[in-house]
């Protein structure tokens, strides 16, 4: 096993990697800090223009003999990065702690289910197959089949680290396809350890590239590759913000985006549920990983009849919940900063409010009262608070989940499962769980919201065809046989 992955931890300054070696120094370099250690972990060569055209330069020649790469070749180093992953979970779990100040379990959990990932990844390459149509005249024959795409603009963020750039890196280069990966300011040394692994299994110089950029050079860095002819298609996980802004500027340029956004994720309580589990998994939900998660549990919809005796339980459970910390203060302010501006429009605190602990995270927070001129009703917190409403019946249920520009999960917890799939049927949602947490994914699973929340599906054989295009092949068995002939 190469040492890699111990001098990368080691390194003083995260470096660029283009076409399988250390770009040269771009004399630009921002500071990596880490909220849970209190104190600069390392600095970071920030790429600039130069370095992403190199970068984007690199994919589309590694693109050239990538995509000819025999499937079991891309089965089989799939397989191999995902037993890296395992030999090194420990080294990944320290780094993830470090700079995302997340806790040992969850980056835990993290390496276990992107290693699920991979390999389910790896085993859907060889299931990528074409089609044989039935063609008008009985002596053309017809093949349509699906091919690599071409180099591929990877986004990623650091909440999730291993998990939303593991996944896309798995299959982008099981689909055949290079990439630029734009690893977050936040975490770029967990993503290059994370490109290390697959690099280790065997995949070639250039086909995979992995740059970050201060956040004051994103926009400029950002649009060199979106504009770079040898792009072919950006994948974007991230805010909503960004995210708009990327869209503008990929469809200045024609290229296509697959895109995991925000959420204000809603968890339906019906009359019959079961309110002690029911209260439990809305509270991890809406808390773990000091609710920075995409699709964290926003917002609890209750019917009238249950709600005074689950908020109860939801208050005793939510009280002895540790919320983690917040990657950064200046992140905990932005949630803590629409907890104040709900105040000051009228919102009541069931527990907690804009308020933070001894450790500089907030406090577990149950807001109710909020109404559409409050930031709360369409933007995610983000933060460790969910808000409470309560309603009289499944249509004023279904109404409210859909009254919102984003998405992506919703859960409905009930031991009818009719009226569940009667409920799930009018949500405007790309995923909805009976019983279990808006938090939820499984590797075989497409995973992917609609609206605001964004375009296409990750993971499995979702995941590879939005790396794909599909390719017509005719033949006529005359060959004099023309057009012009008829």
């Amino acid at each position: 096993m190469t040492s890699k992955f111990q001098e990368l931890k080691s390194m003083k300054i995260v470096p660029l990697l283009i076409d399988g070696k250390q770009f040269p120094s771009t004399s630009q370099i921002f500071v990596v800090f880490s909220n849970k250690l209190q104190r600069e972990l390392f600095l970071a060569e920030s790429a600039d223009a130069a370095a992403a055209t190199a970068a984007a330069d690199a994919a589309s020649k590694a693109f050239k003999t990538w995509k000819h790469t025999p499937w079991t070749t891309r089965r089989d180093i799939l397989l191999r990065t995902a037993d890296i992953i395992q030999q090194r979970e420990d080294d990944l779990k320290e780094m993830m702690c470090s700079e995302t100040s997340c806790t040992s379990s969850y980056a835990a959990f993290q390496i276990e289910f992107v290693i699920s990932c991979i390999r389910e990844i790896a085993s859907r390459i060889s299931s990528m197959v074409g089609e044989v149509p039935n063609m008008a005249s009985p002596d053309t024959i017809g093949f349509i089949f699906r091919e690599a795409l071409g180099p591929i603009l990877l986004i990623a963020p650091w909440n999730t680290p291993i998990i939303l750039a593991g996944r896309s890196l798995a299959s982008i280069i099981g689909a055949g396809c290079s990439v630029v990966f734009k690893a977050s300011e936040l975490s770029p040394k967990t993503h290059h350890m994370l490109a290390e692994a697959f690099i280790e299994s065997g995949v070639p110089s250039g086909v995979i590239n992995v740059i970050q950029t201060s956040r004051e050079d994103a926009a400029v860095v950002t649009e060199t590759l979106i504009a770079h002819r040898a792009i072919r298609k950006i994948e974007f996980i991230g805010s909503a913000g960004v995210g708009s802004k990327i869209a503008q500027v990929a469809a200045k340029y024609l290229k296509p985006v697959l895109m995991e956004m925000g959420d204000k994720a809603a968890a339906i309580i019906l009359e019959d549920a079961n309110m002690e589990q029911a209260a439990a998994t809305c509270i991890f939900g809406a808390y773990m990983h000091h609710g920075q998660i995409c699709y964290g549990t926003e917002r609890i919809i209750l019917m009238k009849s249950i709600a005074d005796d689950f908020i109860t339980i939801l208050k005793k459970k939510a009280s002895a919940f540790d919320v983690g910390l917040p990657v950064t203060a200046a992140m905990a302010k932005g949630s803590h900063d629409k907890l104040l501006d709900a105040r000051s429009k009228g919102a009541k605190f069931l527990l907690g409010g804009p308020q933070y602990n001894e450790k500089n995270a907030l406090v577990p927070t149950i807001v109710t009262g909020i109404t559409k001129d409050m930031v709360m009703w369409n933007q995610e917190t983000f933060g460790p608070s969910v808000a409470v409403f309560i309603v009289n019946n499944d249509e004023e249920a279904i109404d409210l989940v859909n009254d919102t520009p984003y998405g992506f999960s919703t859960s409905i917890h009930t031991t009818d499962l009719t009226r569940a799939l009667n409920i799930s049927k009018e949500l405007e949602v790309g995923q909805v769980q009976v019983n279990a947490n808006t938090v939820y994914g499984e590797a075989n699973l497409p995973c992917g919201g609609i609206k605001s929340t964004g375009w296409g599906a990750m993971n499995s054989r979702w995941g590879l065809e939005e790396f794909t295009r599909l390719k017509t092949f005719t033949a006529s068995m005359s060959s004099h046989k023309n057009f012009a002939s008829h």
